[in-house]
This record gives C-alpha cells, structure tokens and sequence, in this order.
C-alpha cells in the first residue's frame, strides 16, 4: 500500500545536508514521482530513487514490476505522464534519448543492439560521431579539425578495447563475436559517449558464470577507475548482491524497499515479493 515504503530512505538517501558540515550534497540523478501510464493502465506510481558520482545501484523486482519501464523513461524512450528527472542538476524530464545521451546518460539494451555486420572498431567509432567534426565539407577537406577529432575517436576505442580485453578482434565482424564478448561491446560502445551515468539493462544475461565474473570486475572498473555512477537491472541475485551498493525493490510498477544489499536480503516484504506467501 502508500504506507510499505514510509520508512524506508529512497536509494541515496544519504545526500543532502550533511551533519559534519552542513553542506548539501547534489545526487548526480534523481527520480522524483516518477509515472508512467499507457492508457488506462499505470505501469509505473510514486518511484523515486537517486544515484549518487560513484555509485553502483540497482534495481530489482519480479517480472513485470515496471523496472525497464523506469529505464526506458529515465533514458528519453518514454516520455513519462509524470513526476521529474534531473541528472546533475538540470532537468531532463521527456527529452529524447539522444539528447539525454549527449549529456552524459546513456544505456544498453535487454537484447544486444549491435552493427553486426561492422566491425569491432567500426561499432565504437560510430558511437562516437556526435564528437567528431563531421560537416560536409570538413570531411571533404579533411580539415586539421577533422583528422583531430578522427584521431582522438581511434585512440578513445582503443582505450576500450584495451580495458574490455577486446583488442584483438577489433577488424573482427561484431557478429562474429562469442555472446559474452558481444555483451563487453556494447558497454565498451557506451563509454565512447563519455557518459557520467551509465544504465545496463539485464547485461549478465546468456552469460555463464566465468563470463558473468568478467562483467562484475568491469562494472567496478568502470566506477573504481573511471568514476562512471552504474544503474543496473538484473535477475541475478548473486551479481547484483555483490557488486551493488544500494538497491530498489519493485513490485507492480512501484518501489516496496530500498536498502542495501544487506537489507534486501533479510525485508519480509521482498521475500514475499518474490516467493509469495502460504
């Protein structure tokens, strides 16, 4: 009902004002009740959660509970019937996802969403042309301007093939690529944007352990080294209580929990969730 998550602080719930020194602390993205309706059904009621730089959360819940429906609104792919969006600051509320992309949100997808039939590098480079100088008459002339920005796209994949072990099939057909190495690729595409925030959409699904293992150093790379803030919604519960630091449990388009991986772990009512009651 209204009242299961009254007590419960929304993911993130430690910004704002801080007792050490007052100061208030601005989330990197926030949700505010946030809705989504598809005529007569409301898919998604009163969610409201913040990502802090940094930050590794997640969002879980049955099938059907409205979690790609968050995605898909946080992302620009829906336009939400209500609540807001901000990211840094600046509210992104309907824009379209390449608008929110270019300022620094981006996602993967359930399914894999690649060129396959371009190349590794040609799948990385292509995410990067809103970088790039790519006016008519630039390329015509191949301006300074333009090899500059050619050349800093090259070394820019680089650096991701290097860090998602993707070097050596970079002149590869993408749709060569074993599945696991597929799913690095289309997060290594990503961070060709340069996204402060990146949002994975079930990414351990289809891969087995050894490659869901991989996945789970990469997310943490992306924060450790990188800085990247990771929102992700998964079904594997071992990967998501391991690398998460905070947690959004849903259930029938609304939030019922927010905690740590500890908390969601021993709540009643994410049991109950998800395996019912005698």
């Amino acid at each position: 009902g209204d009242g299961a998550d009254d007590d419960l602080a929304p993911a993130g719930a430690d910004s704002g004002t801080t007792p050490e020194n007052g100061a208030t602390r601005m989330s990197l993205l926030t949700v505010e009740n946030l809705r989504m309706q598809f005529g007569g059904l409301v898919a998604v009621d009163n969610v409201h959660f913040t990502l802090e730089p940094r930050q590794i959360a997640a969002i879980i819940g049955p099938n059907g509970a409205g979690k790609t429906t968050v995605f898909n609104c946080i992302s620009g792919f829906y336009q939400p019937s209500g609540g807001q969006i901000t990211l840094d600051g600046e509210d992104i509320t309907g824009l379209p996802s390449h608008r929110i992309a270019q300022k620094g949100l981006t996602r993967t997808f359930q399914n894999i969403r690649l060129f396959r039939d371009m190349t590794v590098l040609e799948n990385l480079l292509i995410a990067r042309h809103n970088h790039l100088d790519t006016r008519y008459w630039s390329g015509i002339l191949r301006t300074r301007r333009y090899r500059d920005s050619e050349r800093l796209a090259k070394e820019h994949a680089a650096k991701w093939l290097d860090t998602f072990e993707l070097r050596a099939f970079a002149n590869h057909e993408a749709g060569s690529l074993a599945y696991g190495q597929q799913r690095r690729l289309e997060i290594a595409r990503c961070m060709m944007t340069a996204p402060r925030v990146l949002i994975l959409d079930e990414p351990a699904a289809g891969l087995n352990p050894q490659e869901t293992a991989v996945l789970v150093t990469l997310i943490e790379t992306l924060r450790d080294t990188h800085g990247i803030s990771v929102l992700l919604i998964e079904h594997d519960m071992s990967l998501i209580m391991r690398v998460s630091e905070h947690i959004m449990v849903m259930e029938n388009g609304r939030p019922i929990a927010y905690g740590s991986p500890d908390d969601i772990r021993n709540n009643p009512d994410v049991i109950k969730a998800y395996l019912g009651e005698a």
